[in-house]
Parts: C-alpha cells; structure tokens; sequence
C-alpha cells in the first residue's frame, strides 16, 4: 500500500516538470514548504506575497511582490501576463490572511479575472487552501471556508466551459502534511479533472 502511494506521488510529481506554477501566500509556512517541494519536482514556481523582506528567504522560487490591496494587484499582474504560460495557480492567501473573508474572496475574483486568458490557453486551474478553524467558536475564522466555497462554486459554474477549474483544499489541525501530496495531486491532476470541490482533511 505504502509503496503504491510512493509511486503515486513520484507520477504526480513528474507530471510537474517544467509546468509554471504561481504561488500566492508564499511566505506562510505552508508556502514556503510548497514552493520548495513544486521546485524540487521541476516546476518553474514564481512565489508572490506582500512582504519583499519574506520573499528574499524563499528559495526555489522567482519572487514577485504584491503592491496595494492584493486583489488589486492581482488584476494589474494578470493584465500584464497576458497569455504567457500559465499553469497552476495555488492559492494561499486564505493562509496568510485566515481573517479576511471579504479580502480573501475578492483575491480569488482578482486571479480569475486577471489570469483567466493565461490559465485557459493551458486549461489551468486554481487551487486555493484555507484552514477551518480549531476553536468551535471561532465563528469568523469558520466563515471563511463556506464563503470562498460559496465563491469557486459559482466560478467554477461560468468557467467550466472555458477549461479552467477551481478546487478548495480545507485544512483540520494536524493535517498539513498529507495536504501537501492533495495539493500536489490536485496540480498534476492525479487526482481527476474536478472543479468546484472542497477537498477536507
């Protein structure tokens, strides 16, 4: 069983070779460990986050800053990639942010309005993961996953004709470490052409 899920992940991983990922949030720890694990697979990773100084401690990465609101600026590096090769987009942002619904919701219109032409060309996705939270009456922090659900569902809707899908990952406590082989599953497409879908853990 162990070794068939090795051999899994050895597919998936080499399926990411030389695909151009963005990752969004790069700097939460989850971020860094997902840009070194997409580089080391041979994936050409372009890490984005708000922080030039976290950025410069990232390694296998190309970093790009966010300037201004982060949806804002999505749309303006969108606009500007055009239709230059595109394939992932891994959203981390719901990470970094954990208590801004609205912002984290309006970053996911910002990537699919501005990367929309890049990810179609390549019928790319965009893989967004968010944490539920730990306490029961954190009623904010449990609002987050059911409205960035709420949001890919109806994307995914209007752009499923155009190839590009959207999937959410949701975290439980302790559960990072199979969330990084999901992740990478999701991004190779191992695990189906799914759009629209929460995945727990």
């Amino acid at each position: 069983m162990l070794d068939s899920e090795t051999a899994k992940s050895k597919r998936a991983a080499a399926v990411l070779q030389g695909q151009r990922i963005i990752v969004l949030g790069a700097c939460c720890g989850f971020g860094r460990s997902m840009v070194r694990a997409l580089g080391a697979a041979g994936a050409q990773v372009v890490a984005v986050d708000e922080s030039a100084e976290a950025l410069a401690q990232i390694d296998g990465g190309i970093s790009l800053m966010l300037k201004g609101a982060p949806e804002e600026a999505l749309r303006r590096i969108g606009r500007k990639w055009g239709e230059a090769r595109l394939d992932n987009v891994l959203n981390l942002m719901p990470l970094r942010h954990p208590e801004k619904i609205d912002m984290n919701v309006a970053v996911l219109r910002g990537v699919v309005q501005g990367f929309m032409p890049a990810l179609s060309a390549r019928q790319g996705q965009i893989v967004t993961v968010a944490a539920r939270p730990q306490q029961p009456l954190d009623v904010a922090a449990g609002a987050m996953v059911p409205a960035l659900v709420s949001a890919q569902a109806a994307f995914a809707h209007a752009l499923r004709r155009d190839g590009l899908s959207l999937n959410l990952i949701s975290l439980g406590e302790g559960t990072v470490t199979p969330a990084r082989a999901v992740v990478v599953g999701l991004l190779a497409r191992s695990l189906g052409g799914m759009t629209g879908s929460e995945l727990r853990l």
